[in-house]
């Protein structure tokens, strides 16, 4: 059950942001011709100063809007799917709670790492890169040599790829847990939930701050210089353990203190 609602959230997901990701990568092709590169004398410009600015903003704005737009879209799909009207509906169907939160959560993680893809190949479509020879078997021969020779390198960028994974679950956990706190009060429930909010983060800082003295800081940095791997599984694992309490909190609202009326 838990995969007909991820492809109904998916769906969702794709139909709200394929137009703004095909957007950012339309417009980044555009600033390619529009801006140009000298490699040599290691200077950018504008070809057509009115034409390349209103491009350059245009991308920059459908940029900043695809995060704010992920995070409305996080927030809508918990608060109107499950602590909303089609909650209804959702909760009628044959599942637990956890699946439904887990849905909720997949959907929003996948969304935010498309926007971080798009923001992160944006500026490749907009460098002058020869793409034909990056599609040459020489150039991926380069790369596969280099890899053979340090083979721990596809590790490290695995355990820090989950280091931001961590982040994104820890960051809409948080939020999920906010709206969920909210919505146990019959009054003011979004303004409950933003204070909800801002509390659940003082409260992370405070209790990493007492936690992550200087001296354990200082014994990680060691760490790092004698093995990244370990201080990053640390990290990733310092994210996910509260993250997993206040989604188990969320669980546990949804289960015993769900109100729709």
């Amino acid at each position: 059950m838990l995969f007909k609602l991820l492809k109904y959230d998916f769906r969702a997901m794709w139909k709200q942001f394929s137009l703004i990701w095909g957007a950012a990568l339309a417009l980044a092709l555009a600033n390619r011709f529009s801006i140009f590169w000298d490699v040599d004398d290691h200077a950018i410009g504008l070809s057509d100063t009115t034409t390349s600015g209103i491009t350059v903003f245009a991308f920059m704005s459908v940029i900043t809007a695809m995060f704010v737009i992920a995070v409305i879209f996080v927030v809508n799909r918990f608060s109107k799917g499950l602590l909303g009207g089609e909650g209804y509906l959702m909760f009628t169907l044959p599942v637990r709670p956890w699946e439904l939160v887990a849905s909720k959560l997949i959907c929003g993680t996948v969304t935010w790492i498309g926007c971080g893809v798009v923001a992160l190949l944006s500026p490749f479509i907009m460098a002058p890169v020869n793409w034909l020879e990056l599609m040459q078997f020489p150039f991926w021969s380069d790369i596969l040599r280099g890899i053979m020779k340090h083979p721990g390198t596809l590790a490290l960028m695995a355990e820090f790829c989950l280091v931001i994974l961590a982040f994104i679950v820890l960051f809409i956990s948080v939020m999920y847990l906010a709206m969920a706190i909210g919505h146990l009060f019959s009054r003011h429930r979004r303004l409950i939930s933003v204070a909800a909010f801002i509390g659940l983060y003082i409260l992370i800082a405070n209790v990493y701050g007492r936690v992550f003295s200087y001296r354990f800081i200082q014994s990680l940095m060691n760490t790092v210089n004698v093995n990244a791997y370990s201080s990053m599984l640390t990290a990733a694992a310092i994210m996910l353990i509260p993250a997993a309490i206040f989604l188990a909190a969320v669980c546990w609202i949804l289960e015993n203190k769900l109100n729709l009326e």
